[in-house]
């Protein structure tokens, strides 16, 4: 895909000037969107930056050395690209928004996402401070400010990512379940939930479920969801014109009373004030 190619090229010029090579800023040297099909690939060049890659849909395929990573809907890998390594569209189609980033704090970050620099690839639930900052990014790198937006964005991308793929390391005092708990209310916050369904869904009895949720998360599955849903709440408040009760039942939470009850319980404020005040979500 021309579009793809052009990314790289872009990227191998900005790399090769004066200014890059001394730009202590995380930033993005080039980037790009796009909907590929299969039997799509692209084959990229060792290229003395980092890789990072968001899928909004489908599926595709990174192969790195020997090694082959699924990049799933919602997902975003980081890597390196001072190894050549070839993109595949495995699911048509397959969307993705592509940013090829460099500075000079770049190695550190890597080193604390992967001690064998090899490519991460990192869960990233809608709504999710992550995939806020991706969909900021864009608009970041054309601003008048692009150097500190980028900048700010990228570092919290990345640290989010550190922290959020720490937590993913397999740890064997944590149940499986406990996990996959926590991703499907990270996914689908929407869906009602019964502490009694969830407990047969994950094979264990309710008090069970309730008590290591909260000592693995530190808050109960309802309060963890919560948080949640409000959080996506404030989003939706401030970025579209969905009525009070609209964006109540987008979250999950069909009752209007509970819903501002709820709302200004973790707010302080009404779902009404809080967009009229236009506070940060």
């Amino acid at each position: 895909m021309e579009m793809i190619t052009s990314v790289f090229k872009d990227a191998i010029a900005a790399a090769a000037s004066t200014v890059e090579m001394q730009n202590p800023f995380l930033h993005v040297l080039s980037s790009g969107s796009c909907q590929a099909n299969a039997p799509w690939f692209h084959e990229a060049a060792p290229l003395s930056c980092y890789l990072l890659l968001y899928t909004s849909k489908g599926c595709g395929k990174l192969l790195f050395g020997s090694q082959v990573f699924t990049l799933t809907k919602n997902t975003m890998v980081f890597c390196s690209c001072e190894k050549r390594f070839r993109l595949d569209a495995a699911l048509s189609p397959w969307a993705f928004s592509l940013y090829l980033i460099s500075g000079s704090s770049l190695k550190s970050y890597a080193g604390l996402l992967s001690k064998d620099q090899e490519p991460v690839v990192m869960d990233v639930p809608p709504f999710s401070d992550t995939a806020l900052h991706l969909q900021k990014l864009p608009s970041a790198i054309s601003s008048d400010q692009s150097s500190l937006l980028s900048h700010a964005l990228l570092t919290d991308i990345l640290v989010a990512g550190i922290i959020r793929h720490a937590n993913q390391d397999p740890q064997p005092l944590l149940p499986s379940y406990l996990a996959e708990a926590r991703i499907l209310f990270d996914h689908h916050f929407e869906e009602n939930y019964s502490l009694d369904e969830l407990a047969m869904r994950f094979h264990v009895s309710k008090y069970r479920f309730c008590r290591e949720f909260g000592t693995a998360f530190g808050e109960t599955p309802l309060q963890y969801l919560n948080q949640k849903r409000i959080k996506v709440a404030k989003h939706l408040l401030l970025t579209t014109s969905l009525k009070i009760h609209e964006v109540g039942s987008a979250v999950g939470i069909d009752n209007t009373n509970h819903f501002i009850s709820l709302f200004k319980k973790y707010t302080g404020l009404t779902p009404l004030v809080y967009r009229q005040t236009g506070m940060t979500p």
